[in-house]
């Protein structure tokens, strides 16, 4: 459970960089979705594995092999997270049921950043388990 605490504090952490990271690229600078999106799971994802590897898990392990491991998981929950995402855009930008709800938000941000947070909800919950029962496992 304390794994799970301090993965949290530390995901918000990560949070905060991804969100912000793709605000600047995605809400300001008007970036395309994806890339925007997938330079802030970088910067999010440098992040992570450091405070991961040193303050939550406190690893032993061989670097190398932890490395490849949590690029691996990386990657994988970035995949789901993309998934998420190209699917709630498309429902936030093209449900007729959604129209009313995508017209309130427009007014703090666009849909697809909402989308953007929604994925990234789904990407935590998913690279939690793998990095806890493979890339930092003792």
């Amino acid at each position: 459970m304390l794994h799970f605490i301090k993965y949290n504090i530390i995901g918000v952490l990560n949070t905060l960089i991804t969100l912000a990271v793709v605000w600047v690229l995605h809400q300001i600078l008007d970036w395309n979705l994806e890339l925007s999106n997938f330079l802030g799971f970088v910067a999010g994802g440098v992040n992570s594995y450091i405070c991961n590897r040193i303050w939550n898990f406190k690893s032993t392990n061989k670097k190398s092999t932890e490395v490849v491991r949590f690029m691996i998981v990386f990657l994988v929950s970035y995949g789901i997270n993309l998934a998420a995402l190209e699917g709630s855009a498309y429902v936030l930008t093209n449900a007729q049921w959604c129209a009313n709800f995508s017209a309130w938000i427009s007014q703090f941000m666009k849909p697809t950043y909402l989308a953007n947070i929604i994925a990234n909800v789904v990407y935590v919950l998913v690279s939690f388990m793998l990095y806890k029962k493979w890339v930092f496992r003792k």
